[in-house]
């Protein structure tokens, strides 16, 4: 079966699903949410945490716009594994291998979603936070290598939880994961890059560079690969947890 049919039959069921599920559309607006909180929240506390603490956001702007860069593929991501455990729990994987749906196209369509819905939301977050402009081509760059992780945590999501209660466990240790690299700020280049195993530091460190206008394209081609083999390795480990249910 074909990947648009495979889109057109389980499109509206996830459409049903998300929008009779509380926390699956807090997830969803969880993205947007943050970014006008940014826009309006670090302005108005910038001259309090000044006076208070001595310490200036202004010199963290980069930081603060990476954490929007990350965070709307982690909540999709997230949100898409929860539909993942969802069709498990129902039997509606298992009943996929008597059915015309081929894997591959299934597999597409689960990693595909949350990329693409990522980078989608991603490019209407950074700017609606505003706090930091770079080119917009370079926005697309980041934006692209960051909504990968979008399918790295869907799948993750399922390889490491049997139903949806373990899922917020396992849900709030990748949130810590992923927002590991945003520690790498603090430490010198060559001692960042011992963080580069957790996917999401690649997309952060090449937007760092962007916005001071450094070099780049090593961070967004290592960060490609990096992704790449996270995405095989689940997209494997998935396969096999199918065959065996």
């Amino acid at each position: 079966m074909k990947f648009a049919t495979v889109l057109r039959g389980l499109g509206p069921v996830d459409l049903k699903s998300v929008s009779r599920d509380s926390m699956l559309l807090l997830i969803s607006a969880g993205s947007l949410a943050l970014a006008l909180a940014m826009r309006y929240g670090v302005p108005f506390a910038t001259p309090h945490l000044q006076r208070l603490l001595a310490v200036d956001l202004a010199d963290y702007t980069p930081l603060l716009m990476s954490f929007v860069l990350l965070i709307a593929p982690g909540m999709v991501g997230s949100l898409v594994g929860f539909l993942i455990l969802d069709e498990r729990d129902e039997g509606t994987l298992t009943a996929l291998l008597v059915t015309p749906v081929s894997l591959s196209s299934y597999l597409l369509y689960r990693i595909g979603l949350p990329v693409v819905i990522a980078f989608l939301v991603t490019l209407l977050a950074v700017p609606i936070a505003g706090l930091l402009t770079i080119p917009f081509g370079q926005l697309v760059l980041a934006a692209a290598l960051a909504s990968l992780s979008g399918g790295i945590v869907a799948l993750a999501v399922t390889a490491l939880a049997a139903n949806k209660v373990e899922g917020f466990g396992v849900l709030k240790m990748l949130q810590g994961l992923q927002a590991l690299p945003l520690v790498a700020w603090f430490l010198p280049t060559p001692w960042q890059w011992l963080v580069g195993i957790v996917p999401t530091y690649w997309p952060a460190a090449a937007y760092w560079r962007m916005a001071a206008g450094d070099s780049y394209w090593g961070y967004l081609v290592v960060g490609v690969v990096i992704n790449l083999l996270y995405l095989a390795g689940l997209t494997s480990h998935f396969r096999r947890q199918l065959a065996r249910s």
